[in-house]
């Protein structure tokens, strides 16, 4: 077991000691508190599964669990120390937003609202005009979705019908987050049906993490800005917090084999349910075990950096870019995925495997020096967080931090663009919106003095003097 290992016991009292230094500044209006959510995350990703699923640790050697908890705690460590590094160069830096944009919740409701029903229609119509399709994709993985697409795709549609996804995905999280802003309840009611709406094609679609990019924003505003008690707010996110692990275990049984269908039609869905079905794919301590023993018997060497490159390159769409590296490939044919036939055409695997937030550091920068690495990448995202918080008298760029905030705890299994694409999107977005506000919301000309020399001065518009 994990807790026989002294880097685990070390790695484990510095995460409590740094998270109740995080609480401790919320709770007193520091926003170096933000960091709380790299903790949470750290703690999801790299305790909660040994102790869930032990039988899944109990094979693996106890100096591969020491390491792999050494590096963990090597995170930890990177993380802290260059945390407030980053927050002061990012926060020095000037900004190109506008923040008094002078626009309503309303009006930037109108406009994500416009967004999204675009963007559905589109889906809609990818789907042959099935609404009912498109908000309940009933086949799950193995059917079609309002975004889905090949795995390899090798046309510029394929770039777009991502993009437009991800796109989706962002105005989705708006939607939930501007719910708590609008000061009319006929806007509220609209906010809300748009976005319950939604949550059902990314719950049933099978991504756990889009349905996670969707919702975690909201709850997020919720905690901060809901109008209950404290305490009543606590409780409530306590019970969301049990229907989503029970809602993940649903959709990891049906959504590979069949769809749901077969669950519609049962009188008894649980029954179709594994008895001692548990929580899956919180591993990222087992697979950090794994990425240990690949570098070691000599499968890969440290990439120096290459794996984070061709994340941020692999925007570029294939047909610009034939030869685009496919991600984490390599690692997911060695873990014994490899495809025996060609179904999965050019991927060459049945499935992809995540690395996860400290193994990717790993991978591209040894055993050493990754996990330090990661962790730097990790202080470097909270402080934009922080800088978008500082912010936050703009609903925009409240709206966004809320929208990264709940996307951190995806990075905890991969450090990629792949997570991080809603929120550069939002980006994008806000900006758009923040210029046109500018041009929009122009200041009115301001009064000119026109002195003669022979008269007493004389007050005009400064429009009409150029007359």
């Amino acid at each position: 077991m994990v807790v026989q290992e002294l880097t685990f016991w070390l790695a484990a009292i510095l995460l409590v000691i740094l998270t109740a230094e995080s609480c401790a500044k919320l709770l007193n209006g520091n926003s170096f508190g933000i960091t709380i959510a790299v903790y949470a995350t750290v703690f999801a990703w790299y305790f909660v599964d040994p102790f869930i699923n032990p039988e899944s640790y109990g094979y693996l050697p106890s100096s591969l669990l020491s390491e792999s908890y050494g590096q963990v705690l090597l995170f930890l460590i990177g993380f802290r120390v260059f945390t407030p590094v980053s927050i002061r160069w990012i926060l020095r830096r000037r900004s190109s937003g506008t923040f008094d944009t002078r626009l309503t919740p309303e009006q930037i409701l109108k406009a994500a609202g416009a967004l999204w029903l675009l963007l559905f229609a589109i889906g809609v119509y990818r789907m042959g005009g099935d609404v009912m399709g498109a908000v309940f994709p009933l086949d799950g993985r193995g059917g079609a979705t309002m975004w889905g697409r090949a795995a390899v795709e090798t046309g510029a549609s394929g770039f777009l019908i991502s993009s437009a996804g991800y796109v989706f995905n962002a105005v989705a999280a708006f939607l939930g987050v501007l719910i708590f802003f609008q000061r009319r309840i006929a806007w509220r009611l609209l906010a809300g049906a748009m976005f319950a709406i939604t949550l059902p094609y990314f719950f049933l679609a099978g991504a756990r993490s889009h349905f996670l990019a969707a919702v975690v924003p909201f709850i997020i505003t919720y905690l901060f800005y809901g109008r209950h008690p404290l305490i009543i707010r606590l409780a409530i996110l306590a019970v969301a917090f049990v229907c989503l692990n029970e809602g993940f275990k649903f959709v990891v049984a049906f959504r590979d084999s069949g769809g749901y269908r077969d669950v519609l039609a049962s009188e008894n869905p649980y029954e179709l349910m594994n008895e001692d079905a548990r929580p899956s794919g919180l591993n990222m301590i087992q697979e950090l075990c794994f990425v240990n023993v690949y570098l070691q018997t000599g499968g890969t060497s440290p990439a120096y950096g290459a794996r984070y490159l061709n994340e941020v390159l692999n925007f570029i769409p294939r047909v610009i870019w034939p030869s685009k590296p496919m991600i984490g490939i390599d690692y997911a044919k060695w873990r014994g995925f490899e495809s025996e036939h060609n179904e999965n055409g050019e991927l060459g695997v049945n499935t992809t495997v995540s690395s996860g937030m400290v193994g990717g550091g790993v991978l591209n920068f040894g055993q050493i020096l990754g996990p330090i690495a990661a962790g730097i990448i990790m202080a470097l995202w909270t402080g934009l967080l922080i800088r978008w918080w500082e912010q936050r008298k703009s609903l925009l760029r409240l709206v966004l931090f809320m929208l990264g905030a709940g996307l951190t705890f995806n990075l905890g299994r991969d450090i990629t663009l792949l997570v991080l694409w809603p929120v550069v999107f939002a980006y994008f977005f806000v900006r758009l919106a923040e210029i046109w506000a500018v041009a929009r919301f122009r200041p009115l000309p301001q009064p000119a003095i026109f002195a003669p020399s022979n008269l007493e001065p004389v007050q005009v518009s400064a429009g009409r003097l150029s007359q």
